[in-house]
């Protein structure tokens, strides 16, 4: 476990206030020959003794996108999203922003932009993106902790304008894309930027 920055980034920064005695790993499973998610139940109580839930499921965190393209025809906005099979919520078609976790690099930006580029097809330079989440919380939170009850995931949102013809916009939906190897499955739709919310 050790090796695996998401834990090692949850020892070093462990609040003093909390007191964490033991861990027993309950799981783990590797992606390729690196760590990928653990799940483990820490013994944990506050400074003065009150015994708190401990349990789990750790995989570091991630990024998201949120893609605006601007029709140069029409001025239109559109966004762009992932429809893909997602086992843990039982749905074949789940609608999701381009997301995808943070390797050990650490480099947000950097992992935003391969993963825009994996999932959608659209080549990024880290330039173009605007980090939301630094916008919203300056450098005070690492990103936003959608279950901290039971995961030590945190997002990073990031934004991503551009401008397109209609042909190209048209081209990207139901687009098939994502990294085979990796079992993704990824449809795009392109959807009314007024629609999304």
């Amino acid at each position: 476990m050790k090796e695996m920055k998401a834990f090692n980034d949850w020892c070093r920064e462990m609040d003093e206030e909390l007191v964490v005695s033991k861990v027993v790993v309950q799981s783990i499973d590797l992606f390729g020959p690196r760590i990928g998610f653990i799940k483990f139940k820490a013994e944990a109580k506050t400074k003065d003794g009150k015994a708190v839930p401990g349990i789990v499921f750790m995989r570091g965190g991630a990024v998201a996108m949120l893609i605006v393209i601007t029709c140069k025809e029409t001025k239109k906005q559109y966004s762009l999203l992932t429809v893909q099979p997602r086992v843990p919520v039982g749905r074949a078609s789940l609608y999701e922003l381009p997301a995808g976790m943070l390797d050990s690099s650490g480099d947000f930006v950097g992992v935003a932009a391969k993963e825009l580029e994996e999932e959608t097809g659209l080549k990024v330079q880290k330039k173009d993106l605007i980090d939301l989440t630094e916008k919203a919380f300056g450098g005070s939170c690492p990103g936003v902790y959608p279950s901290a009850g039971g995961c030590d995931e945190f997002l990073r949102i990031f934004l991503y304008r551009t401008k397109m013809e209609p042909e190209e916009i048209s081209g990207l939906q139901d687009k098939c894309t994502g990294v085979l190897e990796e079992g993704e499955v990824i449809k795009l739709k392109v959807v009314p930027l007024d629609d999304l919310w």
